[in-house]
């Protein structure tokens, strides 16, 4: 498999996740076990404050989706041309090196970042809907 570190965290992943392992993790431990947006964050502070390390230098966007709805990226990191970076998987090894450094090392490429419109507008529409239907109930009763 790998180093007794590496298996640890895997061991660690598997303890937080409740053992709902996809497969191995050693390529994608966040896909493994199904960690994305909140559950991925909690996942990485609880390994943080186990192991030492330092997440301030890590970039959420360019591992794996918030919770949006599934399939549909709404952060995407850009590269110079301007097409998109593809999600770097989290393996036990980028974890182990964060470990024996203290810190989270990865170095990411020159990337500028565009929130997709939808995205932003997504948050207002159960308003715009109760404020619609508040309307027509009031027009109803009036």
């Amino acid at each position: 498999m790998g180093t007794a570190l590496q298996q640890e965290i895997l061991d660690f992943a598997a303890q937080f996740s409740g053992g709902k392992s996809k497969g191995a993790g050693q390529d994608d431990l966040l896909g493994a076990f199904g960690l994305e947006g909140d559950d991925a964050n909690e996942f990485l502070d609880a390994f943080a404050e186990r192991y030492g390390v330092d997440f301030s230098g890590f970039l959420w966007e360019s591992h794996y989706n918030a919770d949006e709805p599934p399939g549909r990226r709404r952060v995407l990191p850009l590269d110079v041309s301007g097409k998109i970076i593809p999600y770097q998987p989290i393996t036990l090894e980028l974890l182990e090196k964060a470990v024996l450094a203290g810190r989270w090392s990865y170095e990411y490429p020159e990337h500028t970042i565009k929130t997709l419109p939808f995205a932003d507008t997504l948050s207002v529409w159960p308003f715009v809907l109760i404020a619609i239907v508040f309307a027509l109930f009031w027009a109803a009763f009036e």
